[in-house]
């Protein structure tokens, strides 16, 4: 496969991961209440691992053949705790904000491990890549202008939401790298279905299944499309990384000018639900200018063999 195919697919990958991404917030609503954040991931992970499981069937997969080593088994212990931190960080963020909300804050996620991704793993950066990140960083301020202030003064419930979110960023982005170690042994698939199930076993012991019997029509709904969204959303992230540099996924992944359209959803469709979130024209601004950082870090190639990490992992 030439490189102009793998950027193809890893861009292709990546939007749909954005996509996912981007409407999982509002998704998640009607459930928040009803089912504890405990038992809602369970059912995503396991749920996502069995839809996996079904497709790697389905397509006649072969497992790896990968001899299991301490490294391996550190790196796969790290990926499964630290995701399973981050799902449950991040939903306790949902339950104590709005999902606009959420969708700016997590944006430190990506950043995150775009950073740790040339900086462990020695992947090129270039100097038009550092002015795309720059001018993502300043697009990110301009879109949550309106928060700024209120999260240096006053301790709310609100602004505890927003730490969990800061937290849940932090943990994905470790997730991110030690997956990324891991594909050097396993294949993309198989690999998140790994992390997956044991990801669900780790919370089948503080989740209450048996509570799905009382949902609605809407909140199971709700239940199903978390479970897809899991296996699509970290599917095509895992397999993105497969093609292309982790700093150019991680940057197209996070166009966050769909938290414009989350919160043209919440205010049509869910209005009962939650809270919509206030967006000045300083946040529209800010989106506009975050897209436009993303696409130059994305899109760009490195000058020189200089415009590279400064440490290797290995």
């Amino acid at each position: 496969m030439t490189n102009t195919d793998n950027w193809k697919i890893g861009i292709l990958l990546s939007f749909t991961t954005a996509m996912m991404w981007g409407f999982l917030p509002i998704s998640l609503i009607p459930l928040l209440g009803s089912l504890d954040p405990y038992t809602i991931t369970f059912y995503r992970l396991s749920g996502g691992a069995l839809l996996i499981f079904t497709w790697l069937v389905l397509t006649g997969h072969k497992p790896s053949k990968v001899k299991i080593t301490k490294s391996i088994l550190l790196f796969l212990t790290v990926a499964i705790l630290f995701l399973c931190t981050n799902y449950y960080s991040w939903l306790k963020g949902l339950e104590l904000t709005t999902p606009a909300t959420v969708q700016v804050v997590i944006q430190i996620a990506p950043m995150l491990l775009l950073l740790g991704s040339v900086f462990f793993f020695h992947e090129s950066f270039s100097s038009k890549q550092a002015l795309g990140l720059v001018i993502f960083i300043v697009g990110l301020l301009l879109f949550f202008n309106q928060r700024l202030v209120s999260l240096l003064s006053e301790l709310s419930s609100y602004n505890l939401g927003i730490y969990y979110v800061v937290f849940a960023s932090v943990t994905w982005a470790v997730y991110g790298l030690a997956q990324k170690k891991l594909l050097q042994d396993f294949q993309a698939l198989e690999l998140i279905f790994i992390i997956l199930s044991a990801g669900a076993l780790v919370f089948l012991p503080l989740a209450s299944p048996g509570e799905v019997v009382g949902l609605n029509e809407l909140q199971l709904w709700a239940l199903g499309f978390g479970a897809i969204n899991t296996a699509v959303a970290y599917g095509c992230f895992t397999q993105a990384m497969h093609y292309w540099d982790t700093s150019r996924v991680s940057a197209v992944a996070t166009v966050p000018v769909l938290t414009l359209v989350i919160g043209y959803l919440q205010q049509e469709f869910f209005p009962e639900f939650m809270t919509v979130e206030p967006i000045n024209n300083l946040s529209i601004i800010g989106a506009i200018v975050v897209v436009i950082g993303s696409a130059i870090t994305a899109l760009s190639k490195a000058s020189s063999k200089n415009d590279v990490a400064l440490l290797d992992y290995d």
